[in-house]
């Protein structure tokens, strides 16, 4: 129907509803619904006209009844008030003896509970309450705050979820209703999943502190249910949020720390108006790294890296971010190509070099050896001495805890790059060149490519196993946003030389973020008992640890660490080696890199990482191969005077 139809048929059906209100009242007030009421059958048509006509006066039919809601019902009063009012005014004027004085005060009653009452039915037609109810998702609201109650009617116009309880910490609301729907204790939740079905916990407590929102998450994550947030409606309002959605609790909320707001001022001192160059760039890290970095106006952002897609997909991104006063420049290339990253350097005058090219994928690098030493160790070496050869003042690079005390051939790569970085650092100070060379180490980053979470996400999707190295193995986690944003404080504290180091806060045991992951997909681990619906059972298996992994990892060699003006980074002092050892481990590196010897980078990680014994068990087949046969040392490449630091 038209919308004038619509109001048309409204009317009409308040025309006899009102009529018929009029007639129950007086019938209840005589006991007698087989009574004639002839002599004040004018009242009948009073008590419509001026009932429909206020209603109209009142804005009642530019309400679509499908979202009537509580307010929708003070027009109905207003109007059926005045229908009363009118009736007894008649009724006293024209001296209708026989018409009782009390039926117009029924009268009001009734007429409301037919009009309102009616639109309401028509509402739960259109919303199938009396059979979505069933069908539709059982979920419990968690705060029966503002935003609780705000939601609880959201969904109740919707069709996709039905509330079924509150759950809230505050003692005064126990045993209260909010729109129809119980408040309950925390302590209730576990047999009120089992009564109700609950499926599923939205989360209202935008107003809630840190340290409580994990713990009530910490808490949800045990049982088999989807754990959802939603955003303050008043935050909506204002701006301060533009996403109105439902949206998945991240495993991050569940693990991330009590996070010090950054130091503007030193992400501005380290970034604005600089011209900045991120080699690798379209990685985790990197792509991370050129958002924070954007968002302080530099005045050159260049993305550098060898993955033609990522660094698409990274500029079509960034472009409709970008300052009016800042330029992006994507390019791609090679930091294994010294000569093409100098010129990029110096044709871009840029500044600052964030480092953060690597393979850091501990499995596949421990396949290819001979790869991810050059990428890793060698590719280091030519970054740092372009940026020595150039006019660039600073060089960040970005390492690893998989470097302290090294079991893989990944963390002795980064170790490695690290001594390289220092070696240039103390050439830096005893030349007085003012140029600044330094790193930033911290642990895994929450869905990066090499994480365990997107593996975990997509093997319960699938079902299950969920396969877990040890049930003992734990590792430091740190969000991708965090992390970058101090890796730029971190810079702009450097003087040259420093080992940051991130604080990573405490490690967490893989064995449990599996187990929450499961919980937070709705599912339940295994095994499980018969009874419970089978298809929501994984499993976790345990798979051994893989060539050169360990069961935990490290932050700090030794015990040399300090703090700095900023809480969440700290400075190590480590040892390095002189610079003549640097120069010959990488001139040799490079040869047996190019001459694919895997015997003597074996023996040159071996000899210049401290500690670091490569696994018996490597399963990288050139190098199985070149036990068999050697390469004629003979043919290895030097590195050429090009490559030299200026």
């Amino acid at each position: 129907m038209s919308d004038r139809m619509k109001r048309t048929v409204l009317m009409v059906g308040d025309v006899v509803v009102l009529a018929v209100a009029l007639w129950i009242a007086v019938a209840l007030r005589y006991g007698d619904f087989e009574m004639s009421m002839t002599d004040f059958w004018f009242l009948f048509p009073v008590a419509s006209v001026v009932g429909v006509v206020s209603f109209k006066r009142f804005d009642l039919y530019r309400a679509i009844v499908r979202y009537i809601g509580p307010s929708s019902m003070l027009p109905v009063i207003q109007g059926v008030t005045l229908a009363a009012i009118a009736v007894s005014l008649t009724a006293y004027l024209t001296n209708s003896v026989t018409f009782p004085r009390s039926a117009p005060i029924i009268f009001w009653f009734i007429g409301i509970l037919l009009v309102g009452g009616g639109r309401i039915l028509v509402r739960a037609y259109f919303y199938g309450w009396f059979k979505n109810y069933l069908v539709r998702e059982a979920v419990a609201i968690y705060g029966a705050g503002d935003s609780g109650a705000q939601l609880a009617i959201a969904l109740l116009n919707g069709n996709e979820y039905m509330p079924v309880a509150f759950i809230d910490d505050d003692k005064q609301m126990r045993r209260t209703t909010i729109h129809g729907i119980r408040v309950h204790g925390f302590s209730n939740i576990e047999q009120l999943v089992e009564d109700y079905g609950i499926k599923r916990i939205l989360l209202a407590i935008p107003n809630t502190a840190n340290e409580r929102r994990r713990q009530i998450l910490n808490e949800l994550a045990r049982l088999p249910v989807h754990i959802n947030t939603v955003p303050d409606i008043n935050d909506l309002v204002t701006g301060k949020t533009d996403q109105p959605h439902i949206r998945d609790i991240e495993i991050g909320d569940l693990l991330g720390r009590d996070t010090v707001p950054p130091d503007e001022a030193l992400l501005i001192d380290a970034i604005q108006g600089k011209s900045i160059l991120v080699t690798g760039a379209a990685g985790t890290i990197g792509a991370e790294l050129s958002r924070k970095i954007l968002a302080r106006k530099p005045s050159k952002l260049v993305l550098y890296d060898n993955s033609e897609f990522g660094l698409y997909t990274l500029e079509q991104e960034l472009i409709g971010e970008v300052d009016s006063g800042t330029e992006i420049i994507v390019l791609l290339g090679s930091i294994l190509n010294p000569g093409h990253l100098l010129n990029v350097i110096n044709s871009f005058s840029v500044e600052k070099v964030f480092h953060a090219a690597a393979y850091k994928h501990v499995p596949l690098v421990e396949q290819n050896i001979i790869e991810g030493v050059r990428n890793n160790v060698v590719g280091t070496w030519q970054v740092a001495n372009a940026v020595a050869e150039s006019n660039a003042s600073e060089l960040v690079m970005i390492s690893s805890d998989k470097a302290v005390r090294p079991t893989n051939v990944m963390g002795a790569t980064k170790r490695l790059a690290e001594l390289i970085i220092q070696g240039f650092a103390d050439q830096a100070r005893e030349n007085v060149t003012g140029k600044k060379f330094s790193m930033v180490r911290f642990g895994n980053v929450l869905r990066s490519s090499g994480s365990v979470v997107p593996l975990f996400e997509s093997q319960i999707m699938k079902g299950g196993p969920v396969t877990v190295t040890h049930p003992e193995t734990t590792r430091y986690f740190m969000t991708c946003g965090e992390a970058s944003e101090l890796v730029i404080q971190a810079c702009a504290m450097s003087v040259g030389g420093e080992i940051f180091v991130l604080d990573m806060g405490e490690p967490v045991l893989i064995k449990e973020l599996a187990e929450k992951m499961i919980h937070l997909h709705g599912r339940i681990v295994g095994p499980a008992a018969e009874s419970v619906d089978q298809e929501l059972v994984v499993d976790i298996h345990y798979i051994g640890l893989r060539p050169g992994e360990k069961l935990t990892e490290e932050l700090v060699i030794g015990e040399s660490i300090t703090g700095t003006r900023h809480p969440k980074i700290l400075q190590a002092r480590e040892d390095g080696i002189s610079w003549e050892s640097l120069e010959a481990l990488c001139e040799e590196l490079i040869g047996a890199c190019k001459a694919a010897d895997y015997l003597t980078v074996k023996r040159l990680l071996e000899e210049y990482v401290a500690g670091y014994k490569m696994a018996d068990e490597t399963y990288d087949r050139g190098f199985a191969q070149s036990r068999q046969k050697p390469v004629d040392s003979a043919k290895i490449m030097r590195l050429d005077d090009h490559h030299k630091p200026g």
